[in-house]
């Protein structure tokens, strides 16, 4: 493929942007943020090898689910139909899953499923049986790693789904069921809700609820930035699991400072902090860390040697393996125009002075320049950048329409860079 250009006609370098991390297949896989493009690092001395791309796999939206288990990934862009298996050797085979979502991966292949919707059921005495619901497709979707699907019937009305390194859970909805009174409409039905642990390699073509553990229905999954081990634990966020070993990172109360811990059992092994910097996403392999950065960095922890910032995906020229640009848009000066005029000299907060608005660079990559003064930082100009395309050339949501509320609500609570970082009178934002 042909690396994109400019409306210029010139070359467009595009470095990679690290956003995800997985270990598979024997290499450590960092992904684009937005590209389909992965480098292939080798874990014990964090060179690359190689770069993987996948640009025939259609994408209709920017969130990309990502599973990875011995032989490869499984990558699913969230309301695509396409489930794709990416292997070191590039793009496998892809199958239609019809609306499906990919859940999670074993040897056996991909799990996919698709939540059933509540239905209204309310009827005239409290005996009647529920309705009967249907679906337009499988609720539980197996996709196998030499290629095919297999439907997997369940026993039950599926109604969430979670997974964790060995299990999937699955919130069910399942008999026994009652009807209680609801006035004035009659009686409502109420189905007996289990969270149902199915082992991940389970091979079945059903799933009857009675026949596995179950426990109750309750509790919901939290997001911490904290790297505190019980509840970590407990909620499976922020950690990456190695042979044995348990990884969690976090922010401390202050918001400065990263925590790295590694546990084994119950027992901290290992234990690090990194000031000016948050961890994104990570994946363990044996005794050994690799984390990405807000800062794009890419940094290896071992409970046996000392940290490093890996530096192989710095500079890495992936133009080649891009997708292609859409046309460039005949209107693209008018609708600069447009926002500008509707930006320009507009106070935005009653902190905010001398607002000046530009378009600075070329299309794409272009961006809208919004250069103010704030009463909290004399003799500073501040600058915020607006994008008004993606990478792809595509329009973004009218700029107009966000941007002051953005830029009202910062003013207001004066979320800015320390205004030491400003360089030569100017602080971008």
């Amino acid at each position: 493929m042909s690396a994109p250009h400019f409306s210029d006609g010139q070359p467009r370098r595009r470095l990679l942007r690290p956003r995800h991390i997985h270990v598979a297949a024997g290499y450590v896989w960092v992904i684009d943020e937005t590209q389909p493009v992965a480098a292939l690092l080798d874990p014990a001395t964090g060179s690359l090898d190689r770069l993987v791309s996948w640009p025939e796999l259609p994408a209709t939206s920017r969130t990309l689910d990502i599973s990875s288990d011995e032989g490869g990934l499984w990558l699913h862009y969230r309301g695509a139909d396409a489930l794709a298996r990416v292997t070191p050797d590039g793009l496998r085979h892809a199958e239609y899953i019809g609306g499906a979502a990919l859940l999670t991966s074993g040897s056996i292949g991909a799990w996919c499923f698709r939540p059933g919707r509540a239905r209204r059921d309310v009827a005239r005495s409290p005996d009647t049986p529920p309705l009967r619901r249907s679906y337009a497709g499988p609720q539980l979707l197996l996709a196998k790693p030499d290629g095919g699907t297999a439907a997997v019937t369940l026993r039950g009305h599926l109604i969430t789904a979670d997974f964790d390194e060995k299990s999937l859970h699955l919130g069910v909805e399942h008999e026994p069921w009652s009807r209680t009174h609801s006035e004035p409409d009659g009686y409502a039905v109420t189905w007996t809700q289990s969270w149902v642990d199915v082992p991940l390699d389970t091979v079945a073509t059903s799933i009857d609820p009675a026949d596995y553990p179950r426990r109750p229905l309750d509790g919901d999954w939290h997001t911490s930035e904290y790297a505190d081990i019980t509840y970590n634990e407990s909620h499976r966020r922020k950690r990456a699991v190695g042979n044995g070993i348990r990884w969690h990172w976090g922010q401390d109360t202050s918001w400065k400072t990263m925590m790295v811990q590694a546990v084994r059992g119950d027992r901290v092994v290992h234990r690090r902090t990194f000031a000016g910097t948050r961890g994104v996403e990570g994946a363990a392999t044996g005794e050994d860390l690799y984390l990405i950065t807000s800062q794009r960095s890419l940094l290896h922890i071992s409970t046996l040697s000392e940290p490093r910032t890996i530096t192989s995906t710095e500079e890495l020229d992936i133009s080649e393996h891009c997708r292609p640009v859409a046309p460039w848009p005949p209107d693209h000066a008018s609708y600069v125009a447009y926002c500008i005029r509707r930006l320009h000299r507009r106070q935005f907060s009653s902190r905010m002075h001398d607002v000046d608005v530009r378009f600075v660079g070329d299309w794409p990559d272009g961006k809208l320049q919004v250069s103010f003064t704030h009463d909290n930082y004399e003799g500073i100009t501040l600058v915020s950048t607006l994008n008004l395309y993606d990478e792809e050339g595509k329009r973004l949501d009218d700029v107009t329409r966000y941007a002051p509320v953005e830029l009202m609500e910062q003013a207001d609570t004066l979320a800015y860079p320390d205004p030491s970082l400003a360089v030569d009178g100017v602080l971008y934002v």
